[in-house]
């Protein structure tokens, strides 16, 4: 296959596979399926997240200590463009936005809390990912986050989740996880 041939229907799959990494990637974060990362990096990968810049296993590290005190995490993929290169490289630039429940000891950016209260924090940015295929799967080879703004939410009295709707969980008590489960999903 030509490397310029970017829409036939093998590429569409190709496509479809990168788009479901990206996806599988955001997930994990917002469940803490740590495990379900080790899926999205090739085990060599490299991923730059400003604060945080080196393996796979030491991103998943991480996540796992950033994300002990983060109540709430939530990243929302816009735009996914993807370039292949050849048949088993890709290019690929993903637009994202997420909010997250920060307390002091989770945040990663120096002054982005005035006081030892917790916050609401927005940002968006992009990931900029080289996606390589190996064994028959792509994986994430080198992930750089660029940020474009992060921003904290102007205090104000949390509001209730009104009664009658199914609570908000990171484990295994979360809803989705338990649908999962009872339909033979690991």
């Amino acid at each position: 296959m030509a490397s310029t041939d970017q829409f036939s229907i093998v590429r569409a799959a190709d496509r479809m596979e990168i788009t479901h990494r990206i996806h599988q990637f955001c997930r994990a974060v917002d469940r803490l399926d740590l495990d379900a990362l080790h899926e999205v990096f090739h085990p060599d990968a490299h991923d730059d997240h400003g604060v945080f810049k080196g393996s796979p296993d030491g991103f998943i590290d991480w996540v796992r200590g950033r994300h002990q005190t983060i109540a709430y995490s939530s990243h929302h993929m816009t735009n996914v463009y993807i370039e292949f290169v050849n048949d088993d490289e890709a290019f690929a630039e993903t637009y994202f936005f997420n909010w997250q429940s920060v307390t002091p000891a989770a945040n990663i950016m120096v002054g982005g809390s005035d006081d030892d209260s917790d916050y609401e924090q927005i940002a968006n940015g992009r990931y900029v990912d080289r996606f390589t295929r190996r064994e028959g799967q792509w994986k994430i080879q080198e992930r750089t986050v660029v940020p474009g703004a992060f921003m904290r939410v102007p205090e104000g009295p949390a509001m209730a989740v009104p009664e009658g709707f199914v609570k908000y969980s990171r484990d295994d008590k979360d809803f989705a996880q338990q649908l999962r489960t009872q339909m033979g999903i690991r």
